[in-house]
């Protein structure tokens, strides 16, 4: 026992449809994901970068308090080389941080591109393949009316 060619193409294009606003649905949510994923990013790098900042004004009020304690000037060139080196490396830590956070973001747009291509791809295909049904179930509808 078999169904009728049009009742076949109308079960089989209904749930071609279904999965096309499924797929379109998840699009939207996986893209709302990366989207959160990225903001995230930038939050914890921005984070970082304060605690890296106020890492480096902490070690710089310990040096001046120490040397003050020493009764040494705070104007030595000793002692301002060691406030210099530790900014330079507290600027080279945030560099690291922006840049890490520049290739998190690099590739968390790629993820989101090639999953929305790939969505884009389903939901084409989806309609490519109602219409090859369509085509499909015509014909076999002229064989089995015996046209």
């Amino acid at each position: 026992m078999s169904a009728d060619p049009i009742t076949m193409f109308a079960i089989t294009a209904t749930k071609t449809l279904m999965d096309i606003k499924e797929s379109k649905k998840q699009s939207k949510i996986e893209q709302a994901k990366y989207e959160d994923k990225k903001k995230a990013a930038m939050e914890r790098a921005k984070q970082e970068e304060d605690e890296r900042i106020k890492d480096l004004k902490m070690a710089h009020a310990h040096n001046r308090a120490i040397m003050s304690g020493t009764g040494l000037s705070l104007d030595s060139s000793h002692f301002l080389n060691i406030q210099d080196q530790q900014t330079i490396q507290a600027d080279k830590d945030i560099t690291n941080i922006r840049v890490n956070l520049g290739y998190d973001i690099n590739e968390l747009s790629l993820n989101a591109q090639a999953a929305k291509s790939k969505r884009k791809h389903e939901v084409f295909g989806g309609w490519a393949s109602i219409a090859s049904q369509g085509y499909e179930y015509k014909n076999k509808k002229g064989l089995y009316t015996g046209q």
